[in-house]
């Protein structure tokens, strides 16, 4: 079962830093961590119901993203922000509320543990199947569509100029974003499971300025430091999701600080 849970988290970290990359590239960060919220609050709910971890956590997510990159295009940027946050903290309302409310024993549950700081025993079967089979397609997705996407990443305006519906292609993202959020919701914990959307593109924008080198190291960096931070959480006897999330930012800010170190090294060299 080890085995199967840290499979999971490499698979998981790779495919939320690959959702990252494309979530931030395509001006959709905001929606992510509304997104989050709403599948965090759908997750509060189905443990009081005692329900499956996936349906309602997906329908709100889903819900909420989609329409949001419905009203991406026909809005400022401002308002979408402001859109955002606001079901941001309607959603954490009702998901606290939802937590508050409960009796105390739901609250000893793994399952609400799972949900504020994540726990590793939230990988059953069923959920590195679906974890499997959503990077599989999310991949091969990649693949097939990489050429429009790279167009789009690389100047919105030219790639609807050429033909290329951006809207179509980052609703899309956002699906595979909000199934993904739904997936490793219970694993990394519902505050912190965005870290692993964010914090991978950071480190590969502080690496490198080349677009396609950017994917890859954001990917590689959530597929190792992703298990890296459960092994750590083993060893500490600590949070799993809060461990995860203080080990990629940290080493967010030793990659900041190294490459500074060595910018300035190199000019007295």
């Amino acid at each position: 079962m080890l085995e199967i849970i840290f499979i999971s988290l490499v698979i998981g970290g790779l495919m939320l830093a690959l959702l990252g990359y494309y979530i931030s590239k395509l001006g959709l960060s905001t929606i992510a961590f509304s997104a989050a919220h709403a599948a965090l609050a759908g997750a509060a709910i189905s443990s009081i119901l005692n329900s499956d971890p996936y349906t309602l956590p997906a329908i709100l997510t889903l819900f909420l993203g989609l329409i949001l990159g419905v009203i991406l295009p026909r809005t400022s940027i401002e308002v979408l922000n402001n859109l955002s946050m606001m079901f941001f903290s309607l959603f954490n309302s009702i998901a606290l509320i939802a937590i508050y409310l409960s009796n105390v024993v739901v609250l000893s549950t793994t399952r609400v543990g799972g949900l504020l700081w994540g726990s590793p025993l939230a990988v059953t079967i069923d959920r590195f199947v679906y974890i499997m089979i959503l990077t599989c397609v999310f991949i091969t997705y990649l693949m097939l569509t990489r050429s429009k996407l790279d167009a789009i990443v690389f100047d919105k305006k030219l790639a609807e100029a050429e033909g290329i519906n951006v809207q179509f292609y980052s609703i899309v993202i956002i699906t595979f974003m909000c199934i993904a959020l739904v997936l490793m919701l219970e694993v990394i914990g519902g505050f912190l499971v965005f870290s692993l959307l964010y914090v991978p593109y950071i480190v590969s924008i502080i690496v490198t300025s080349r677009a396609d080198i950017q994917l890859v190291i954001a990917g590689l960096f959530g597929a190792i430091i992703t298990p890296l931070g459960a092994f750590l959480s083993l060893i500490l006897d600590t949070p799993i999701g809060s461990t995860i999330a203080l080990i990629v930012s940290l080493s967010a800010i030793i990659i900041y600080i190294t490459k500074k170190i060595h910018g300035v090294l190199k000019n007295f060299i």
